[in-house]
């Protein structure tokens, strides 16, 4: 029962360089592609799998799970994966590779629940699956199924008119770009609530005239008014443009400035409490580049190694070259050594 493990009794092994545990598991040996040299072409549509559990007399050592491992160890040392993050990995690719045979495909449908009740990272191991050319994504989009409830309870043709706008948004048109996903969502579910209420009254947005646009801005106040009125405006330009409408009842309305809140600065309670949750490399380095140098969160998860200019004491941030004050210098060279150490052989040019 391990009852004799008690604190201070039995202490760890040390590993090489002072750290407890045990010893780094060797990487595994290079493997390759398994190859037959034929292949059984299937007669029948593959017949579902069971991945809820592994079979006891499963072959562990096939060489399709030998290649996967392999596989991910390397995109573990490329993309900077965690120690735990391996493992699970691992755990993962024995559950599904337990058993299979060539010319298998494995789906998103059948492997995504089992490994999610195990708590293993689905995307890690679809990315090695991928890698090896034996997956297959027949998941439904999520765009799709949040397409389909945002929609709900609008008139049948408004409804088909506000679906093929969004449409247009996330995949682009003749004349128009894709917008980014989080545009889509947004536009989407501004005016959504007018379109509920003129679905009460209405079948299609030519109905809609400029004084119930009117009336309906008239109940909002704030950013909401701003917000959702220059929503609107996108909507009614492509069903114009699209001949579903005669003319845009948002003509002529004007959105108004909009009202920033004042910046406000942080009192020192809160600085020493932002300075003692950075107990990482990585935390006080991104705490610096905030602080510092007014860096965004995506400029940060953007900058480059090649952004980083040790000898000239510069770096480059949304294509601005900075001064490097010494303690960010400081922090830049923490982070850059336990990034070498952590991760010796990868190639991610990410900072």
């Amino acid at each position: 029962m391990g009852l004799h493990h008690r604190n201070g009794t039995a202490p760890a092994p040390r590993r090489h360089g002072g750290r407890r545990g045990a010893p780094r598991k060797p990487p595994p040996e290079p493997a390759r592609c398994p190859n037959s040299g034929w292949r059984q072409l299937p007669l029948f549509e593959q017949i579902p799998r069971d991945y809820g559990r592994l079979d006891p007399a499963a072959d562990l050592v096939s060489p399709w799970l030998a290649w996967a491992k392999y596989l991910a160890y390397r995109l573990a040392e490329a993309r900077g994966w965690g120690r735990n993050i391996r493992f699970a990995v691992n755990r993962g690719l024995a559950l599904v590779l337990t058993g299979y045979v060539e010319g298998d495909v494995i789906r998103h449908t059948e492997v995504f629940t089992p490994l999610r009740a195990r708590d293993l990272p689905v995307g890690h191991t679809v990315t090695v699956l991928k890698e090896m050319g034996i997956f297959l994504d027949d998941s439904e989009p999520s765009f799709e199924r949040w397409l389909a409830e945002r929609l709900e309870g609008l008139a049948p043709d408004i409804r088909s008119e506000a679906e093929r706008w969004t449409r247009v948004l996330h995949d682009g048109g003749p004349r128009s770009l894709p917008r980014q996903p989080g545009t889509v969502w947004l536009y989407l579910n501004r005016v959504r609530p007018a379109l509920m209420e003129w679905s009460n009254r209405y079948d299609h947005l030519r109905e809609v005239t400029r004084d119930d646009v009117l009336t309906y801005v008239k109940t909002l106040h704030g950013h909401q008014h701003h917000d959702q009125l220059v929503a609107l405006r996108p909507l009614f330009t492509w069903a114009k443009r699209n001949a579903l409408i005669f003319r845009s009842p948002t003509n002529g309305i004007k959105v108004g400035q909009y009202q920033y809140g004042v910046l406000q600065p942080l009192v020192p309670a809160e600085v020493d409490r932002s300075v003692a949750a950075a107990t990482t490399p990585a935390a006080r380095l991104i705490l610096a580049l905030a602080a510092v140098h007014a860096a965004r969160v995506a400029q940060i998860g953007t900058l480059m190694l090649d952004d980083l200019d040790i000898g000239n004491r510069r770096l480059t941030i949304a294509g601005r070259a900075r001064p490097l004050d010494d303690l960010s210098m400081k922090l830049l060279l923490d982070w850059l050594e336990h990034r070498r150490r952590r991760w010796p052989n990868t190639a991610n040019l990410h900072l």
